[in-house]
């Protein structure tokens, strides 16, 4: 009796034991991050990638995900054929039940083909092609804006200076230009369009490649035309090089209202120095108000700041605070509140999610355009904001609801004057 006693005793206590490791080393719980971060994107890519390592590590830091740590199975995807090749890696070689990132909405579009055919969600947390949720795809969220709504902010705020360059909407002169990517065709279109509508006066809707390293017959063909107002889609190397020839040229403009984070990057600054005082940038804002958001909010705003700056060294840009939204969202409301990790689950915590305004770091709240409609998977609640170089910082000034300045210098003073 005794000896079956120590026996029972011992088989419950390994037991405990067994059961005790087991919860406290849970299995990771893996999921495929891609982003471009080799090429001539990878200065973005990179920094939206830190931005989801510092989620990443928050939600561990907090416990995980039930109890599991999450783990990144990353993907480095310069372009759409690494981003096919890798997120079909991911899926069969990794076995990830989704895939986030990316970015580029070259390499989104290629990707997310993959996991629409592999049953696996796509979680698109920066690019913007308007296309992304057009193909009626069941797997593919996006957590952002899309480009038609830049191109039409920028079209709607180029109307709104109007006054302070003297002169009547349905007189002033706009000319559009973008690099050829979807995302650079995107939003020039969706600009262009808005332009008409708005009554304005198109005077040119003008493409070039983003590797170009020479703009200046762009340049002397815009001079020729003279715009009030230059919308200038644009990664960092091409946006730099179009304010440097500007001035070479003397190619003087009452306003550039610039579209991407490749003007909103401290990097724009350091390139372009007192060249980038006056200059627009729409994206959502790299300089949100605080002090308007929930406490919540901006408690958690400080502490990604905070662990931004100790990892990557730099203040965040925009796109940061935009790929730290879209992770720490799919870590507390889809993976937290999905019972597991197939794809019908996934996909149902994710167009169950409903945040008000102000839950992201940007202002931003997250609901998601039904299933079935034309639009599937796109974010109604994302913010897009106008900001402007002022005194060296990205200031926010349009709209009014979130501006915490007012927009200076406009018209831009000639280059002989600065």
């Amino acid at each position: 009796m005794v000896n079956s006693r120590r026996t029972f005793l011992a088989a419950a206590l390994a037991a405990s034991l067994t059961a005790a490791t087991g919860a406290s080393a849970a299995e990771d719980l893996k999921i495929g991050v891609m982003f471009p971060l080799s090429g001539p994107m990878a200065l973005i890519g990179n920094e939206a990638y830190q931005a989801a390592q510092v989620a990443r590590d928050m939600i561990n830091e907090r416990g995980g995900v039930k109890g599991r740590k999450i783990a990144f199975a990353v993907a480095d995807a310069p372009g759409p054929t690494q981003g096919n090749a890798e997120a079909t890696r991911l899926i069969v070689r990794e076995k990830v039940p989704l895939i986030a990132g990316t970015y580029a909405s070259s390499i989104a579009l290629a990707a997310s083909e993959v996991t629409e055919r592999e049953g696996v969600l796509y979680w698109e947390t920066i690019a913007v092609a308007d296309k992304f949720t057009q193909r009626n795809y069941k797997n593919a969220i996006r957590l952002t804006f899309n480009a038609s709504m830049m191109g039409e902010t920028a079209a709607d705020f180029s109307k709104d200076l109007a006054a302070k360059l003297g002169k009547k909407p349905e007189e002033l002169k706009v000319a559009v230009i973008s690099e050829d990517s979807e995302f650079g065709q995107s939003v020039g279109d969706a600009a262009a369009r808005r332009v008409k509508a708005n009554g304005q006066n198109l005077v040119a809707n003008e493409r070039y490649s983003r590797t170009v390293t020479d703009l200046s017959s762009l340049v002397l063909s815009l001079k020729a035309k003279a715009p009030d107002v230059v919308i200038a889609t644009s990664y960092l190397n091409d946006g730099v090089l179009f304010v440097r020839q500007a001035r070479e040229l003397d190619f003087n403009i009452g306003a550039l209202v610039g579209v991407g984070t490749g003007y909103a990057l401290p990097d724009f600054l350091a390139a372009t120095g007192a060249n980038a005082e006056g200059i627009f940038d729409v994206d959502a804002p790299a300089t949100p108000n605080v002090a308007n958001l929930p406490p919540a909010t901006q408690k958690l705003y400080g502490e990604f700041i905070e662990r931004f700056k100790t990892l990557a060294k730099r203040d965040p840009g925009p796109l940061a605070l935009i790929s730290f939204g879209g992770f720490w969202t799919l870590f507390n409301e889809v993976l937290a509140k999905a019972p597991d990790t197939k794809i019908e689950s996934l996909r149902k915590a994710a167009y169950a999610v409903d945040l008000p305004d102000g839950s992201l770091l940007t202002g931003a709240g997250v609901k998601l355009k039904p299933e079935g409609d034309k639009e599937q998977g796109q974010n109604t609640r994302a913010l897009l904001s106008v900001m402007q170089w002022q005194n060296g910082k990205l200031e926010v000034v349009w709209p009014k609801s979130i501006a915490v300045k007012e927009a200076v210098s406009v018209p831009l003073p000639a280059w002989s004057k600065r």
